[in-house]
């Protein structure tokens, strides 16, 4: 009677186990052309999928694109479009794939895919010009993948908290364990841990959180994270900024003093490997641009004005 007890326990367990991914999981809607229609920015249909973008500023403005980080879509820039845009620059950003009202492409997510992302993405907008770019957190290996490769189309580079030490993920990079972890465990923490890259959580803006989680009802989100963890995160990225510091670009860099995303102490190295103007912003965390906008706007304008 035991047994038979011991074995239905078992059965029962099993069947939640299986049940709890398509429980916990947020991937009911196809982001097709319906969800997009509704959305404010622009799409441009590219040979990997749809992407969300926004070109903003005077037309004859310098043009500065923005590259955002792992998960938040381009909203995160809200504050640097506003503030670059007053200033007279052009500025284009967007999601990168994977992420807000752009496609999810089941493909493998590394720093060419997002790289190949920017080059058509400036293709069908006819942009042939150099400009500067920007890379916030994830955005700043993407960066320093870009520039090293297309110097000549790049002018000055800013990178805000950048990523700059590999993450132990382990055992998200498990197959079939990592799978199932991320959906029940890593995608539905995500929305919770937005006020961990600040310090004052009271700082984050309102309506972030419901904006973020609107991307975690598209199908195909948790497959990308997972994919740019096993093919960005959990590498080094210090060969990168070595890359970026062959070019010699003019760098600024950002640190908010109490980032715990990405630690100052594990990305010291690029003040000095990229010969950078350093800009260590005090009492912030992952999102000084945010936290600070007093102290950090005027400075990106003040940098990329010169």
């Amino acid at each position: 009677m035991r047994k038979k007890l011991l074995l239905a326990l078992a059965v029962l367990v099993l069947i939640a186990l299986t049940a709890l991914p398509f429980v916990r999981s947020r991937e009911t809607i196809e982001l097709n052309e319906s969800i997009r229609s509704k959305a404010s920015g622009q799409f441009a249909e590219l040979p990997l999928g749809w992407t969300h973008y926004e070109l903003s500023g005077p037309e004859k403005g310098n043009l500065v694109v923005l590259v955002h980080g792992f998960s938040t879509p381009y909203f995160i820039w809200d504050p640097v479009q506003k503030s670059l845009t007053d200033a007279g620059f052009r500025v284009l950003r967007f999601d990168l794939y994977g992420r807000g009202y752009s496609d999810r492409p089941d493909t493998v997510y590394n720093l060419d895919l997002f790289t190949t992302q920017i080059d058509d993405l400036l293709n069908f907008l006819h942009i042939s010009g150099s400009f500067d770019i920007m890379g916030l957190s994830m955005g700043g290996p993407i960066v320093a993948h870009y520039v090293s490769k297309h110097p000549d189309r790049t002018k000055k580079v800013v990178l805000v908290d950048p990523f700059t030490s590999k993450t132990n993920t382990f055992p998200l990079t498990i197959p079939l364990i990592g799978e199932y972890l991320n959906s029940v465990v890593y995608i539905p923490s995500l929305p919770k841990g937005i006020s961990t890259d600040f310090v004052d959580p009271s700082k984050v803006p309102s309506g972030w959180v419901e904006k973020y989680e609107t991307q975690l009802s598209f199908k195909g989100f948790g497959r990308a994270i997972l994919s740019t963890i096993r093919n960005i995160i959990s590498f080094e990225p210090k060969p990168e900024f070595e890359n970026l510091a062959l070019t010699q670009k003019p760098v600024l860099v950002f640190w908010g003093d109490q980032d715990r995303t990405t630690p100052l102490e594990k990305g010291v190295y690029v003040k000095e490997l990229l010969k950078a103007e350093f800009v260590l912003v005090k009492d912030a965390g992952h999102l000084p641009h945010i936290e600070k906008p007093e102290i950090v706007l005027p400075a990106i304008s003040k940098f990329l004005s010169k």
